[in-house]
């Protein structure tokens, strides 16, 4: 009895210390290793944080800006207009930031100093376009060297800024203030790694500034005036001879200070998830590792080894059969049908609820084919995944049908008379 007592001992020893040497979180899914200072990871087609860390902790963007100012730029201008590089666009760039070797008085498109800006990161092309863009009702604005030019560019990009302030809290940014479309280093320009991925999910869904993003360099076409033609992209993961090359990656935007760090917006696609992290104050490692670089590799791994899409409904599905009323026998049968797919991002294994509401807009003939009748709406952890329902044929409207909801409707109508009346009468006899 004795040996048993002392065997039971043993064994609730042996437990005791085994977890104390390995916790049971570490046997749940691990925190990420994270070493920069701040970082989100979102679905793009959803907005679902997929992780976090200090992801609301005021930062300096840096280079990242530029995103905000492609935009600006996308939105506001055609890509073939011309802009005349000013003196000042180029001069007022502190010695030591990233120039796209422009000079003043070239001539460019928007398109071509919109991927000298995204690609290259150069700031005196972001300064052109902003100087620009804030003075189309004003095209003659001063270019030369002037003190009467300084006062007037620093005019052109405090209203860009404001601008660009604008936009931010349009797309639901809660701590964002540019007062530069370049990220130029100021202690009143900052963002967070949430405002960023907002800014950064609105500017992916645009195929233009997508297209810039994801290009490893850019060839200018040769002038007269400047013989520098080629560019190339700042972010390594994009670089097939770079160490941090990751396959999947398809964008979007670096940036640099010493008082911001090393800064990322960074796209990533794999078969059909679209993920978006943004890493803030990144840093060198004592290895020599650059954690804005392997902090976005790691939070990409994570989302495509945890996550995966599942099929709410595909474009062209049946999602209600309903009758019309006034319909004809023959049509009054009526399919409604999803106008799009609707895909959600799940952790992989997770059963979800996916009953959905279908509200409707129209319920009486006519109804014709590939009509809107109205919308069909799941919603999974407090997202809205929504598409139109289309009227899979004619619906006609039958005569019989039509006198029989007149008649209703009019009795109805006497009814509601009949018992206002009623109402009435009893009041005034209680009196």
């Amino acid at each position: 009895m004795k040996l048993k007592h002392c065997f039971i001992s043993i064994i609730f020893i042996f437990i005791f210390i085994f977890f104390v040497v390995f916790p049971s979180n570490s046997f749940a899914s691990s925190e990420l290793l994270i070493n920069s200072e701040a970082c989100i990871l979102i679905d793009v087609s959803s907005g679902k944080t997929l992780y976090e860390k200090d992801a609301n902790k005021r930062l300096y963007p840096a280079s990242t800006t530029k995103v905000m100012t492609a935009i600006l730029t996308v939105e506001n201008c055609n890509l073939q207009d011309e802009v005349t590089v000013s003196y000042w666009s180029i001069n007022s760039v502190p010695a030591t930031y990233t120039m796209g070797h422009i000079i003043p008085g070239q001539v460019f498109t928007v398109e071509e100093l919109l991927n000298i800006t995204m690609i290259a990161s150069a700031n005196d092309a972001a300064f052109a376009l902003a100087e620009y863009i804030a003075n189309l009702d004003n095209p003659d604005y001063l270019k030369d060297s002037s003190s009467e030019a300084k006062d007037s560019f620093d005019k052109s990009i405090a209203k860009f800024s404001n601008m660009m302030n604008e936009k931010a809290k349009e797309l639901g940014c809660l701590d964002t203030n540019f007062v530069n479309p370049n990220g130029i280093h100021d202690e009143n320009h900052y963002s967070t790694a949430y405002d960023l991925s907002l800014i950064g999910k609105y500017a992916y869904s645009n195929s233009i500034i997508r297209s810039i993003a994801s290009k490893v360099s850019y060839d200018l076409p040769k002038n007269a005036v400047n013989n520098f033609t080629k560019y190339n992209n700042t972010n390594a993961l994009l670089r097939s001879s770079s160490k941090y090359y990751y396959e999947y990656a398809n964008g979007f935007k670096t940036g640099y200070t010493d008082a911001a760090g090393y800064c990322i917006i960074a796209t990533a696609k794999k078969d059909n998830i679209d993920l978006l992290a943004v890493v803030l104050k990144g840093r060198y490692l004592e290895d020599g590792t650059a954690s804005r670089e392997s902090d976005c590799i790691s939070l990409f791994n994570y989302g495509f080894n945890n996550y995966t899409t599942t099929n709410l409904i595909s474009e062209g599905d049946i999602a209600k059969t309903i009758d019309i009323i006034n319909g004809t026998n023959e049509s009054k049968s009526l399919d409604l049908i999803s106008a799009d797919s609707l895909n959600c991002l799940v952790q992989k294994d997770e059963v979800i609820d996916a009953t959905p509401t279908v509200s409707l807009n129209t319920v009486l003939a006519p109804i014709a084919k590939g009509q809107v009748v109205g919308t069909i709406t799941y919603t999974i952890d407090s997202i809205e995944y929504s598409s139109e329902l289309i009227a899979s044929h004619d619906v006609y409207s039958s005569n019989v049908m039509n006198i029989i909801l007149m008649l209703l409707c009019a009795f109805l109508v006497l009814l509601f008379l009949v018992t206002v009346l009623s109402i009435s009468k009893n009041k005034k006899s209680k009196k």
